[in-house]
C-alpha cells in the first residue's frame, strides 16, 4: 500500500510505499515517525501502488517485484511502527 502521511505538530509532509494495514478491513494502519518531531503519525491516505510495467495493483500482479521499490531509498524500520512492533516489514 502507499501512503501519505502528514505531522500534526510540524506540517512535514512525505509518502510511502512501505504502508501496512492492522486489520483486514483496512481501516487501521501502522503509522510512521515524523523524523523532525519524532512523534508518530497515521497516513491521512492510502491507495494501492500500482505496478509500473503492467498498470494492475503491485501486490497482485506477476510483474518483477524489485521494480517496485527505489533502492536508493532504503525502508527506515527505526521510524517504522511495524517494525518497531516487532513484526518487520522486510
Amino acid at each position: 500500500m502507499y501512503g501519505f502521511f502528514e505531522c500534526s505538530k510540524c506540517k512535514a509532509k512525505w509518502e510511502s510505499a512501505k504502508v501496512y494495514s492492522k486489520n483486514k478491513a483496512k481501516t487501521l494502519y501502522y503509522g510512521q515517525e515524523c523524523k523532525s518531531c519524532k512523534i508518530m503519525c497515521q497516513p491521512y491516505r492510502v491507495e494501492e501502488t500500482m505496478c509500473s510495467l503492467c498498470g494492475e495493483v503491485a501486490r497482485t500482479c506477476g510483474c518483477d517485484k524489485t521494480r517496485h521499490t527505489d533502492p536508493n531509498k532504503p525502508h527506515r524500520s527505526d521510524l517504522c511502527e511495524k517494525c518497531r512492533s516487532g513484526n518487520r516489514c522486510q
